[in-house]
């Protein structure tokens, strides 16, 4: 079959010699190491967002679940998770993610349902996640500035900036320098996340010393203060009083609840893996992938842990489900001007000028940083389909200067601001918008990938890393990690349905649009098929191949 012009600044490209692929090499570099694949996957789960919004999501969802308890049971089952990504990863090290694992080990159309649902799922993170920065990052930011500098303007500024215009023009803001960023190239947006990793991780480590020396009887004083000042003028005892009354009632925890709750406690953690699917970017990925999974893991666990032990500690659960259950169900609240996150309660905590402002920083750009990795992820996957021959041949287009897939990052920057849009000034995200869902969905099917790959994929599974390879009682470890992640990803669907306040909406509206997604993708996929057929392409043969380095 003859070669193909692919027309994308890298001169011209060529099929593989059966004309599988567009080219026979991608043309984006192995920039990321070791230590940017921690940088990135750190970023990618957003430790300090998470952090403040576990105290919001635990008491919305199962406010009687014992959330330490919920956090590790969480992270046991979420081992599993790293693992099947992690020596997926190191077996198959392209770009991807599900859309490699399964469509060379399962079926090709399953791997890019799989890989549609996921990246949709993503498109629409880039929309919630662009205004968490402004709700959670910016705005909380200038109210516990305002109230350590006595400013009231500040105040107000951090009240108003959550508006709908205000969250609208700022999240575009920050789309767009995505957009300006990614175009640079790989080797640009690494150096970008490791250096302002850095003032993120500090506000993280800041926030843990500040949560370790306040006592109770501080918090307690330093927020009456803070309310009497600031906010509606209600204090900490009067708060509990007030939910008591309204019809707050303390359940104890028990077994039921932490099951429901186990799969916030994977939650907290997506994005920890996403490496995966910029694997043809990380160099010694047989190597990095699994070990820094792991490690991403493991730092994050130790960070909640301590944070949220401390933080329950000095400001307490029954305080924090009361605060939420008066937003909820009463007409004038808890008297509280934002939600009760936990970097509002850590800049109360704190008189300190200067740590409030690293605190507020670091708060920020957990928020901020996300958008990138979010994107770049999405632009692979674009990238992957594209190579395929799934999508047209002008989304492999790599700048040749910054080695960007510059048309792909195009299409994503477009998308979002459309669903930021949605967002913003609809009600389309609240009625049928099921974030959590549309992923768990990709990663329940990645099961299949690490369970099946030894049997119907033995060229694959034998040329993989040893470590790949090994065994227990005769039963291959990759298909033992392959069932843990099934059963995971069964919980956080059963509990995404059970829970709406955890997953979204769940009613025949949300379940038809994520129906509907995936049934886009096997249309699209079909689609591709048979007029890539009518070229003279069989594109389900690349799917017998590992795709291009």
């Amino acid at each position: 079959m003859s070669s193909t012009a692919a027309g994308s600044g890298e001169g011209t490209t060529e099929t593989t010699a059966g004309g599988l692929f567009l080219r026979r090499s991608s043309g984006l570099v192995r920039e990321f190491g070791g230590w940017d694949v921690f940088v990135f996957n750190t970023v990618g789960y957003a430790l300090g967002l998470v952090l403040a919004i576990i105290p919001l999501l635990m008491a919305g969802a199962v406010p009687e679940a014992n959330v330490l308890l919920t956090v590790a049971v969480g992270t046991v089952f979420t081992l599993f998770n790293a693992m099947t990504y992690g020596y997926l990863s190191a077996a198959m090290p392209r770009s991807g993610g599900e859309y490699v694992f399964l469509g060379r080990v399962v079926h090709p159309t399953v791997g890019f349902t799989a890989n549609w649902g996921f990246t949709w799922s993503q498109l629409l993170g880039m929309a919630l996640y662009a205004s968490f920065t402004v709700n959670f990052g910016v705005a909380i930011a200038f109210l516990t500035l305002g109230n350590v500098l006595d400013s009231g303007g500040l105040v107000t500024a951090g009240e108003d900036v959550a508006k709908e215009w205000p969250t609208f023009l700022l999240g575009t803001a920050m789309i767009v320098l995505v957009a300006v960023i990614l175009s640079l190239g790989p080797r640009v947006v690494r150096r970008f996340l490791n250096i302002l990793f850095i003032p993120a991780i500090l506000g993280s480590f800041v926030t843990l010393i500040v949560l370790l020396v306040t006592t109770k009887d501080e918090f307690v004083t330093k927020f009456n203060d803070f309310m009497a000042e600031r906010a509606g003028g209600e204090t900490y005892n009067g708060i509990l009083a007030a939910a008591d009354k309204a019809g707050y009632v303390h359940e104890p925890s028990t077994l039921s609840a932490l099951i429901l709750a186990i799969p916030i406690g994977y939650y907290i953690y997506i994005g920890f893996t996403y490496s995966s699917y910029i694997g043809g970017e990380v160099k010694e990925p047989g190597r990095n992938q699994p070990r820094i999974i792991l490690a991403t893991l493991a730092f994050a666990a130790a960070m909640y842990l301590v944070c949220l032990w401390r933080f329950y500690d000095i400001v307490g659960q029954d305080f924090i489900n009361s605060v939420v259950y008066l937003n909820n169900n009463t007409d004038n609240g808890s008297g509280l001007p934002v939600d009760p996150v936990l970097n509002l309660f850590a800049g109360i905590m704190t008189g300190s000028t200067i740590l409030n402002v690293i605190m507020a920083l670091s708060f920020f750009l957990w928020n901020f940083l996300l958008l990138f990795v979010i994107a770049t992820v999405i632009t692979r996957n674009l990238f992957a389909w594209s190579v395929d021959r799934i999508l047209p041949d002008a989304v492999t287009n790599v700048d040749r200067r910054f080695h960007s897939p510059w048309v792909a990052t195009l299409i994503v920057i477009v998308a979002s601001e459309i669903l930021l849009v949605l967002y913003v000034f609809t009600t389309f995200f609240q009625q049928v918008s099921n974030y959590i869902v549309l992923y768990s969905i990709a990663f329940w099917a990645t099961s299949f990938a690490a369970i099946l790959l030894p049997y119907r994929k033995p060229e694959i599974y034998n040329s993989a890393p040893e470590f790949v390879r090994r065994k227990i009682g005769g039963v291959p470890v990759l298909v033992l990690f392959g069932v843990g992640n099934l059963v995971l990803f069964s919980l956080v669907l059963y509990s995404a349905f059970k829970l709406p306040a955890f997953s979204g909406p769940t009613g025949t509206d949300a379940v038809l649009f994520v129906v509907g997604i995936y049934l886009a993708g096997l249309v699209v996929y079909l689609a591709a098929r048979a007029i890539q057929r009518r070229r003279g392409i069989d594109i389900d043969l690349a799917y017998r191949e590992i795709p291009p380095d």
